[in-house]
């Protein structure tokens, strides 16, 4: 898909990224984890990263390296390649007093090797199927990205020395790296992307690019098998392979994309809002937007000013905390 068009859909990259742990590991261990029911992604601050899962080979990856690992995939991590001692994350883990939790494998908390991790939250428009293709890991080495370099160290600092909002500016930085990331990924992949499976279809580009520009206008699949120039038949089945949904099912989570954008942004009624995106009736839009945001529009406006996420709150469980099932001692 051309660039002018990936840009697009990067434009709807409605996600998150929540700080949540540090890896300390040191040479002759190795930190096991859980699968996590989340996507992570993993910025190596110091040392070099091993990491190993099923069915792909090790990424071997040093500092300014930032590498995402899709949801339910088990992990190991060492700082070299050498023979090491186990070392199940659940087991060896607690919370610091940023809120962050350290999963330590150093032994003495001097490791060779250390690790910021995130999740990947999305909202309801999520990523618009641009990080549901990813089965293996995706990793790319950012340290000649003068921004990512600055972004990396301050999170370093930050970890070495924490303090008020420690976390919340961690996250921030995750978010411009992690748009570099997609950026080099985009720009320096091959024609079958491990991450985009569209790529293989580059004529869905222009359905896309019409569906994101004026999702009013798209009334039925047959204008968007025009704008393709492909059977129907064909472009159902390979926008499915791309998207994971239908045509019309990623019509909908545009139109209502636009509408939460235009909410946080700007002072136009909700009725006006809802007709100029393409809902027949306010009904129609009223229960559509509650489904998606579990929240009615009129709410949603009034809260979207505040953070989605407590960055000062320790975040507890199944949430892609490598496999932590119980709150951790404090540090």
């Amino acid at each position: 898909m051309p660039h002018r068009n990936l840009d697009r859909l990067l434009v709807t990259l409605d996600v998150a990224v929540e700080a949540f742990a540090i890896c300390e590991v040191r040479r002759g261990y190795r930190l096991v984890g859980k699968p996590s029911n989340s996507i992570e992604v993993r910025y190596v601050l110091a040392g070099t990263m091993f990491l190993m899962v099923p069915g792909a080979p090790t990424v071997i990856c040093g500092p300014g390296s930032i590498v995402i690992v899709s949801p339910n995939t088990p992990q190991v991590i060492t700082a070299d390649d050498g023979p090491a001692v186990d070392v199940a994350a659940s087991e060896n883990c607690k919370m610091t007093r940023d809120g962050l939790l350290l999963f330590d494998a150093s032994q003495d908390g001097a490791g060779n090797l250390r690790v910021v991790c995130g999740l990947i939250v999305a909202s309801f428009s999520g990523s618009f199927g641009l990080l549901d293709q990813i089965k293996e890991p995706l990793v790319a080495d950012l340290s000649d990205i003068d921004v990512v370099r600055h972004a990396l160290s301050i999170m370093l600092d930050e970890i070495n020395g924490p303090k008020l909002g420690t976390r919340a500016l961690t996250a921030a930085l995750m978010k411009t790296c992690l748009v570099m990331l997609l950026r080099r990924h985009f720009e320096s992949s091959e024609p079958h992307s491990v991450f985009l499976a569209d790529a293989q279809y580059p004529r869905l580009g222009k359905a896309v690019v019409a569906m994101l520009d004026k999702p009013a206008a798209v009334k039925t699949v047959a204008s968007l098998v025009a704008v393709a120039g492909m059977s129907r038949s064909v472009f159902a089945r390979d926008f499915q392979d791309s998207f994971a949904m239908s045509p019309m099912q990623f019509v909908a989570k545009t139109r209502l994309h636009h509408v939460a954008e235009l909410l946080r942004s700007s002072d136009v009624s909700i009725k006006v809002i809802a007709a100029s995106i393409g809902f027949a009736s306010r009904s129609h839009f009223s229960r559509a937007f509650r489904a998606a945001y579990g929240n009615d529009s009129r709410n949603f406006r009034k809260t979207v000013t505040k953070p989605e996420i407590d960055a000062t709150r320790p975040l507890r469980g199944s949430r892609g905390d490598f496999g932590l099932a119980e709150e951790p001692e404090d540090m």
